[in-house]
């Protein structure tokens, strides 16, 4: 461990840290503990490579002289990359949580030889960082057992956030959400959308649940804010407006100015969201932000055999955002008279004082009245001014696009794209899903083991729960829109795997690691960014229990409601978004939608451009044994069976019929 051996790795990210002078190792726990021998205390630094203040600190401290003699004198020091080992992450973001009462990225702890952490904390200068790491080995040096008992209560603080009591059964019905509805709503920001807070993530999963809570309540107010806050943001600068797709966060409450990385699980939710927004309000600028979105991520982000790449950085060679900006120079020769319409258009944003970002006005008739002008001349020009951009793009440098390809988040996407489908009935965004699984499936499997990305024709690092659990996600979704029987053999298969290798032995929940990760296990509950495997996971449970009449899978879910419901006291549910869905499933009025026939795929498509936000739903063209189709099928005509609590209204051939008996079960 006496060089820098990051050159040997797939990883972008690893690979801008290869010429550090510190001689960084990856992340791999035996070799840590054989190899040091003198005990020196550990560095762990996380990031990942779209990571702006990743690069900051890279420059500034990393590449520092002074501060590599240091480390590498007294210190084993190691970078991770958070998208290959989110369970070392995890770990070390819990653990700086606990110590500072916040986290970030990049993130650095400093360890004991056993990996127990005594210091975390996130972006640092050159001198801060020497000076932290100075006073920790001087007292590991002069009084180690101060560092000793640190470390041990942090461990057991660790330990006992992933350990779960359980307290008496809550009373379950609708008053549970409804009463967190009205706690978590006085957070919302209903001039801007989104919460109230200084920076704004979209987090798809919280739209994802307000569009059904509102759905089953017929709640005005709900339904206002749901919508005004998707349009707010397709026109915002958190959306791309020349390349298409969404960056993953603004720095201001208005979503005006982003931080212009893209993330892969970001635009892969937004296209659902978008989708099933589109479904119900046929709004033509959210099919329109889905197109774009799925035209950039085949542009910027594909493999040439199939799977997508995880993120795009904000940086290039002439600073963050600056791919992106234009300065008002370049504008106006663009646009030439045109300049102030443009202005106007797309409601330039100050950006670093000298340059602009863009967004977009809604385009209505009191726009057009004010520069007298028509909406198709007014598309012309638009075209044009594009075409002009995107010139200009061209020449120059494009920022760093991560090449790992993560099983996770090419799932979520799988899932994203089978909902546009549902929504539009365009097979484009069908066959690019089922491409996308097919890649996973041939790719991301060896010896018949899962593994959480592929870098370079080689899959690394055993898959985790994410990994399992969202596949199974998308192989029900195809499954659901495809009738093809394989893919829910494939996500009953793989639920069975789960059960088996990743069930905590003292709680209802699953654990993100078949074993615990140095020190603890880790279970994640709450939906983020990105969702909880747990909710996940009880999601499929719930659905492959409903389509294979498989008790033991609805009690375990059963169980979990029960261990997630404590956590749901005043407006704290916002931050299980996805288990809200399912427990709605559950508390709400449901039903089970069954279409069998010869024509089933027909009436399929039609009836999945709606949106019942309490449908579970299984097809055939035909004859089946599964339970909810067994005995139904008919050649001569296709029926359609609406039921609750397995009994069923009388079958009807059309899909509006079908429509108004959800409506009567609602």
């Amino acid at each position: 461990m006496n060089s820098n051996t990051l050159q040997l790795e797939t990883s972008p990210y690893l690979l801008q840290h290869a010429q550090n002078p510190i001689h960084w190792q990856r992340w791999e726990e035996k070799l840590y503990k054989k190899q040091n021998k003198e005990q020196k205390l550990i560095v762990v630094s996380i990031g990942y490579s779209s990571c702006h203040w990743c690069h900051v600190m890279e420059k500034e401290t990393f590449e520092d002289s002074n501060v590599a003699q240091f480390m590498n004198k007294y210190f084993v020091s190691i970078k991770v990359d958070r998208e290959e080992n989110p369970e070392i992450d995890t770990l070390y973001m819990t653990a700086t949580q606990m110590m500072t009462g916040s986290g970030g990225w990049p993130l650095n702890v400093v360890c004991l030889p056993d990996g127990r952490p005594v210091y975390g904390g996130t972006y640092h200068t050159k001198e801060h960082w020497l000076d932290v790491l100075g006073k920790i080995q001087r007292l590991y040096e002069n009084d180690k057992s101060q560092l000793e008992e640190f470390a041990d209560r942090v461990e057991k603080g660790i330990q006992e956030v992933n350990r779960f009591g359980f307290t008496e059964e809550q009373k379950r019905d609708t008053l549970i959400l409804e009463n967190e509805m009205k706690y978590w709503s006085r957070q919302w920001d209903k001039i801007n959308g989104g919460e109230e807070r200084q920076q704004k993530f979209i987090t798809p999963v919280k739209f994802q649940y307000i569009q059904q809570f509102k759905q089953l309540t017929q709640d005005q107010e709900i339904q206002n804010y749901f919508d005004n806050s998707l349009v707010n943001i397709a026109n915002s600068g958190i959306f791309d407006h020349i390349e298409g797709g969404f960056y993953r966060y603004t720095v201001d409450p208005e979503w005006n100015i982003p931080h212009f990385e893209k993330m892969l699980y970001d635009n892969a939710q937004l296209l659902g969201l978008y989708a099933n927004a589109y479904k119900q309000n046929k709004n033509p600028l959210f099919k329109q932000r889905v197109y774009q979105t799925l035209s950039f991520l085949k542009n910027r982000m594909s493999h040439s055999e199939g799977g997508f790449y995880s993120a795009i950085d904000a940086d290039n060679d002439q600073g963050e955002g600056r791919f992106s900006v234009f300065s008002q120079e370049e504008l106006e020769q663009i646009t030439g008279a045109d300049f102030e319409l443009f202005s106007d258009y797309h409601n330039l944003t100050v950006f670093e004082e000298k340059y602009f970002h863009l967004k977009q006005n809604p385009i209505d008739e009191a726009f057009l009245s004010r520069h007298q002008i028509t909406r198709e001349a007014l598309q012309t020009k638009k075209e044009l001014w594009h075409k002009g951009l995107k010139a200009l793009m061209a020449k120059r440098d494009f920022p760093l696009i991560d090449t790992k390809i993560l099983t996770s988040w090419n799932a979520l996407l799988v899932v994203g794209l089978v909902q546009g489908y549902e929504a539009f009935g365009d097979s484009l965004f069908l066959e690019e899903a089922k491409t996308t699984y097919e890649f996973l499936k041939k790719k991301s499997f060896k010896k018949g083991h899962l593994y959480h990305t592929y870098q370079e024709g080689v899959p690394k690092i055993e898959g985790f729960l994410e990994d399992y659990a969202f596949l199974i996600q998308a192989a029900l979704t195809l499954y659901k829109n495809t009738f093809d029987l394989s893919y829910l053999n494939e996500a009953s298969q793989w639920t069975e795997s789960v059960i088996r290798d990743f069930k905590d032995p003292e709680s209802p929940f699953f654990m993100f690691t078949p074993s615990p990760t140095l020190f603890s296990k880790i279970i994640i509950l709450d939906d983020n960014v990105i969702p909880s495997p747990n909710s996940v996971m009880a999601g499929n449970l719930w659905q492959l229990g409903k389509y294979l009449d498989q008790k033991e899978y609805l009690d375990l879910v059963d169980q979990m409601i029960t261990g997630i419901l404590p956590y749901f006291s005043e407006g704290r549910s916002s931050d299980y978004s996805l288990w809200c869905q399912l427990i709605a499933n559950l508390y709400y009025p449901f039903c089970e939608v069954v279409i069998v026939g010869p024509n089933a795929s027909n009436l399929k498509i039609e009836l999945l451009k709606n949106y019942p936000p309490n449908m579970l739903f299984q097809g055939s063209t035909k004859p089946s044994d599964l339970p909810l189709l067994k005995d139904r099928y008919s050649k001569d005509k296709t029926s359609i069976y609406v039921c609750q609590n397995k009994t069923c209204l009388r079958p009807v051939e059309t899909v509006w019929e079908a429509l108004e008996q959800i409506e009567f079960f609602e």
